[in-house]
């Protein structure tokens, strides 16, 4: 069955139907979240209910009456990223097609329809952060999820932004646990042996996962309990110390060694070039990451290594030559995937505040990525649909209250930080102006 007879028989289902609802979890242990698709907003697991049923993690009530939204062909408005997609002029597939199409998803559809609504549904996909222990703070992040970024807010508390929760922790979540004593930790081992069987897709995430002790016991595990239909992958920003980094290529060597897995992959961020990805990413040194991919790319443990970039405003001055450098590693790595998605929040960083000359960069990128035999067709859809979503985003009445926000934050960000940023972005130099005299007019 091709590309087009499976998007029309998920269609036919229902056209808000997505078969990563079932498929797919994202597990955040720290808090106690879970969320399936990494689109919609994370909610909060029930601690009485993991203790009954360790799968309560995943088919939570919000899960289960999602499903059958999805099954009425209601659309979920936590799903509103594919909706932005599919909504806009033209044919795009969205997220929703392309993860029910995936190899972790497709072949289980029968299971999913049977499963319904109501039932509890052992995914294929498991993404898991153990920690939220981070060395980057990076400027989109949250305290949640970055240790670095807790400290900060804890320290300067929060921005004078409309939505001054950004960075804050998010007071509705659990947090509160030893790490010796967290039961979202307990649930997760105790299903694990259930699930592990099952599993096509274990990634893990952060923070930083390789600051994280149950990372190493997870690796382990995956030497104990070999799964030959499992492909493992975990996310790093590259930048910790070079014996935790070494530590973990030694388990994935390992791995390959004893064949105890299917494929290892390794995913990494970065979301522009030299200094200026820097300032985005509070912590990164732009030349040692570049170094260690490098290590990672030339190691024959992983089948594929990941590229991620969270497209945001500040990519968008060396967007073209971010696409070059890119270009370049592909042509020595062809093992090297670009993965992109455009920043929905903070919506003070999202490139739809960009005015009409800034987003010719983007263009100039797309338009490399679309004419390079490098770049493969998952790759040139991901820059394509971000180039069109660009084209056609308006954030109308407002915008200039969100350049306004975009102004206090880097001004914050620079004094904590002891950043300029001027000095990292001059080309943006008339945005600046611009979105300082929005503030002044905003202010009366």
């Amino acid at each position: 069955m091709d590309k087009k007879d499976k998007v029309e028989k998920i269609n036919a289902i229902s056209p808000s139907f997505c078969l990563a609802k079932w498929t797919q979890v994202t597990l955040d242990l720290v808090h106690g979240t879970t969320h399936s698709c990494h689109h919609p907003k994370r909610h909060s697991v029930s601690i009485d209910a993991v203790h009954q049923n360790p799968s309560a993690l995943h088919n939570t009530p919000e899960k289960k009456q999602a499903r059958q939204e999805m099954l009425a062909g209601k659309r979920p408005s936590e799903c509103q990223y594919c909706w932005n997609i599919e909504d806009t002029p033209g044919e795009h597939l969205s997220d929703r097609f392309v993860k029910s199409m995936d190899p972790w998803s497709w072949p289980f559809l029968k299971e999913v329809l049977e499963c319904g609504s109501e039932g509890d549904y052992t995914p294929q996909y498991l993404e898991v952060m153990f920690d939220n222990a981070c060395n980057f703070a990076c400027s989109y992040c949250l305290a949640d999820i970055s240790s670095s970024i807790y400290k900060e807010m804890k320290k300067h508390g929060p921005y004078k932004v409309e939505n001054s929760t950004h960075r804050m922790m998010d007071p509705n979540w659990k947090g509160d646990f030893k790490r010796e004593e967290n039961p979202f930790v307990e649930a997760f081992w105790k299903w694990l042996p259930e699930i592990w069987t099952n599993l096509k897709v274990l990634r893990v995430t952060g923070g930083e996962p390789f600051l994280s002790k149950h990372t190493f016991r997870l690796l382990e595990y995956c030497l104990s309990h070999p799964n030959k239909e499992l492909e493992l992958a975990f996310n790093s920003n590259l930048g910790i110390d070079r014996e935790r980094l070494e530590r973990y290529q030694k388990f994935a060597q390992t791995i390959r060694e004893n064949e105890a897995v299917k494929s290892q992959e390794l995913y990494v961020s970065v979301d522009s070039i030299g200094e200026q990805a820097e300032y985005i990413r509070r912590g990164l040194h732009y030349d040692q990451f570049l170094h260690n991919l490098q290590i990672f790319l030339e190691d024959k443990s992983f089948h594929r290594i990941t590229l991620m970039c969270t497209f945001n405003i500040l990519s968008i001055p060396h967007f073209d030559q971010f696409m070059e450098t890119v270009e370049e590693l592909k042509s020595k790595y062809p093992h090297l995937v670009l993965d992109m998605s455009y920043l929905k929040e903070p919506h003070y960083l999202k490139a739809s505040l960009a005015t009409s000359e800034m987003r010719e960069k983007v263009f100039l990128g797309n338009k490399r990525v679309q004419e390079s035999t490098l770049f493969d067709e998952f790759e040139k859809n991901k820059v394509g649909r971000i180039a069109h979503w660009l084209k056609v985003a308006d954030e109308g009445e407002k915008l200039s209250g969100l350049r306004g926000d975009f102004f206090s934050f880097v001004n914050e960000y620079d004094k904590r930080y002891g950043t300029s940023f001027l000095a990292s972005f001059p080309e943006l130099k008339d945005f600046y102006i611009l979105c300082k005299k929005e503030r002044f007019l905003s202010s009366f």
